[in-house]
């Protein structure tokens, strides 16, 4: 049988009360921006311009029916474009001389109580779309204003997609700018419900569909590669359970929300209540998020420190614990999973004796009961590492360099507010976000061991027994073991054993030796080339052995360069000017900022401020320029301009600022940044509070003194358990 084909517009979907559509659980969630929505109405608007009786052809929507619905296998992302336009047109409604000729736009968005494409595993979404839809139908304002429509959608959920109000937001600004009186909104109403076509492919029904999608991609459809992976990994669960399991994938797909933001009743349950601040009572926020009288920091946009492909690299790293690098673009080269083949090749009954057939059989399903095992695996614990890492792991709130946190629920109001218990730990976090972000085999290189630390410590462990692809998935994952969530930092209980802040920092400081040695390597075979070179011109007959060991020989007589008691770790040159590594920067503020009390540097004063007070009110920041503080320019008969200690990292905004000032003017500019307690570089605040309230007094000798100081808290990092 042969897949079916024909051409339909929305008049016949609307007139057709057999016609619903239902997106399955492996396609992706809408997604389509600004940009894309305004590119399909102006494509319309054009044909519509050109010629408004000639049809206009948006492509394929291809489908496969199972019961009373049409699963939407391509094209959902048109076809839910026009499904939202339908809601304005349909909340327009504007009058007809001829009621016949009036489209029906409440008929195509919604027939009865059932939305025209449905969507089971977000369902919470389509709750909020069934009583918008009643809303756009039963307004009686004659005017139907624009403001009103916007007004109704601000008061969206925020733990729905996003995509969806602000594509409804788009479509009522674009008919605002583009379509201006009444009577223009008849004619192009008429023209999208009539003209607007697309061919209706109709698969056959033994069409394996999650095949079918990833060719479909093969061919050139731009599909995401986790979308891929997700296509793969649920083509191996069984269909009683394909829904579950998508749901939960879903859910842990959105980085840049909470977890409990997003599930569709933000609910993890227990079926014991206890009290106390335990994951149960933690997790299980029964007030709403979207509630009007709650304060900014519950209503802005959140941002990871890695998006999902990068996320499900870290897991899949945990879990099957492989030295992989983490590279999202290789995501499916490194994430390999067999698809379940539908088809069997066909055995020949004469050359194969029964019994091979049937252990043949054997050995078949119980490769298939490995992959769905696996498969289900991989997204078990897809959950449980997304939940730690939304409790245990900073995110920033609307882009902001100092709103990297930690948050919690909170536990009268069940509200997500900033965690104070945990400023420490989010502190080494930041540190660790800005210090290797250049370098790609090691960015967010502490995420993996961190979350294995905490599955280990905590042991957070679900029972997935009991799940059923019901409404209410989420809130049936139970969790065996009740635990106080904060009480490792808050109780003295010592509910994890080991520090995390502690973790993190040794797992930095290891890093940290094998950077310094292989940069001492690389010095050192670049002072060899160049006393060798020297050698030759000057005529001189030198073994490159020689000239090597008296390199080896000086390093390590340089105290400078020797940063632990144990002496295993050499620290390079720190004075290389803008050549000095960064990674050495924001490890001296980190520690800088840790040892504020307890350092002698903590009597420092500049303007009648302390280095703990300046200390207290530092963030990090995404910095990339280093400024010297004695100018290069004006540095004549000064001294070396390039000193460790004449040196600070900045951004190139600051840098750009202070250009080529003297340090007097450098140290106003600076005021700018004292004043509002939060200083760009505590080392550049130490700089100026050691040459005193004459800033012109900054001289080699200081920077020397602060160049020993600065070496002398890189050494004490080192010293760690």
């Amino acid at each position: 049988m042969s897949n079916k084909a024909n051409i339909k517009n929305i008049s016949e979907v609307a007139d057709n009360n057999k016609i619903f559509f239902e997106i399955p659980p492996y396609q992706r969630l809408y997604e389509w921006n600004k940009e894309q929505i305004q590119t399909l109405l102006n494509d319309i608007k054009t044909k519509f311009d050109e010629n408004k009786n000639k049809e206009y052809f948006i492509g394929n929507v291809v489908v496969s029916k199972k019961d009373d619905k049409y699963l939407l296998i391509d094209g959902q992302q048109r076809l839910t474009t026009l499904f939202l336009i339908g809601f304005f047109l349909s909340y327009k409604n504007p009058t007809y001389k001829n009621p016949s000729d009036q489209p029906k736009w409440k008929e195509f968005i919604m027939q009865s109580d059932k939305l025209r494409i449905s969507m089971p595993i977000r369902e919470k979404e389509e709750e909020v779309l069934k009583e918008f839809a009643k809303f756009c139908k039963d307004n009686q304002n004659n005017e139907r204003k624009n403001d009103i429509f916007l007004q109704e959608i601000k008061k969206f959920p925020q733990d729905i997609c996003q995509n969806i109000p602000q594509a409804l937001e788009t479509i009522v600004n674009w008919f605002e700018e583009n379509i201006k009186n009444n009577d223009d909104i008849v004619k192009f109403s008429n023209f999208i419900y009539e003209k607007v076509k697309f061919v209706f492919v109709e698969l056959t029904q033994n069409t394996d569909l999650n095949r079918f999608f990833i060719r479909m991609n093969n061919r050139g459809k731009q599909l995401e590669k986790h979308e891929i992976l997700k296509a793969r990994l649920l083509s191996n669960i069984n269909e009683s359970k394909r829904t579950l399991y998508a749901h939960i994938w879903d859910i842990c797909s959105q980085m840049d929300n909470y977890i409990f933001q997003k599930a569709s009743d933000r609910k993890i349950s227990s079926s014991n209540e206890r009290g106390g601040d335990s994951i149960n009572n933690i997790i299980q926020p029964e007030k709403s998020f979207d509630k009007p009288n709650q304060d900014k920091e519950n209503q802005g946009k959140f941002k990871s420190i890695v998006d999902f492909p990068t996320f499900l690299l870290h897991v899949y790293k945990i879990c099957n614990e492989q030295d992989i690098t983490i590279d999202k673009n290789k995501l499916l080269e490194i994430i390999k999973i067999e698809q379940k083949e539908i088809e069997q090749k066909e055995i020949e009954q004469k050359e194969i004796e029964q019994k091979e057939i049937e252990q043949k059989e054997i050995e078949q399903k119980e490769i298939e009961q490995k992959e769905i095992e696996k498969a289900k695996k991989f997204i078990e614990n897809l959950l449980k590492y997304r939940i730690l890492f939304d409790y245990f792991v900073i995110k920033s709130q609307d882009d902001m360099e100092n709103s990297y946190k930690i948050r919690k629920l909170d536990k009268e109001n069940k509200t997500c507010t900033i965690s104070k218990d945990f400023d420490d730990l989010a502190m080494v976090q930041n540190y660790l976000r800005v210090a290797r972000s250049g370098m790609s085999n090691n960015h967010h290189h502490w995420l993996t061991p961190f979350l294995k630390f905490l599955d280990k410590e905590i042991k957070l462990n679900f029972s997935f027994d009991e799940l059923s692809d019901d409404k209410n998935i989420i809130s049936e994952i139970q969790i065996n073991d009740n635990i106080n969530f904060y009480g490792f930092i808050t109780n003295g209980k010592n509910i994890i054993q080991k520090n995390p802040i502690s973790f993190l920092e040794n797992l930095d400081t290891s890093l940290a030796k094998e950077q310094a040695n292989t940069e001492v390597k690389e010095q050192a075979n670049t002072e060899v080339k160049e006393q060798a070179k020297e050698a030759e011109k000057n005529g001189e007959k030198k073994d490159l052995l020689v000239i090597s060991n008296e390199v080896l020989v000086n390093l390590s007589n340089n105290e400078e360069c020797i940063f632990t008691n144990t002496n295993e770790v050499k620290i390079p040159n720190l004075d290389q000017g803008t050549a000095t590594p960064h990674y050495w920067f924001y490890r001296l503020e980190y520690y800088l900022w840790k040892n504020r009390e307890n350092s002698h540097l903590g009597n420092y004063k500049l303007n009648d401020k302390n280095f703990s007070e300046i200390a207290n009110n530092f963030y990090f920041r995404s910095l990339n320029s280093i400024e010297h503080v004695q100018a290069q320019s004006k540095a004549q008969g000064w001294g070396e301009v390039d000193n460790f200690g004449n040196l600070a990292l900045i951004s190139s905004s600051f840098n750009s600022s202070l250009s080529n000032q003297d340090t007097q003017d450098k140290y106003l500019d600076l005021q700018k940044y004292i004043n509002k307690d939060s200083v760009i570089s505590l080392k550049l605040w130490l700089i100026y509070a050691l040459s005193g309230k004459n800033q012109s007094n900054w001289t080699f000798d200081n920077a020397q003194t602060h160049k020993e100081q600065m070496l002398e808290v890189l050494k004490n990092s080192f010293k760690s358990n």
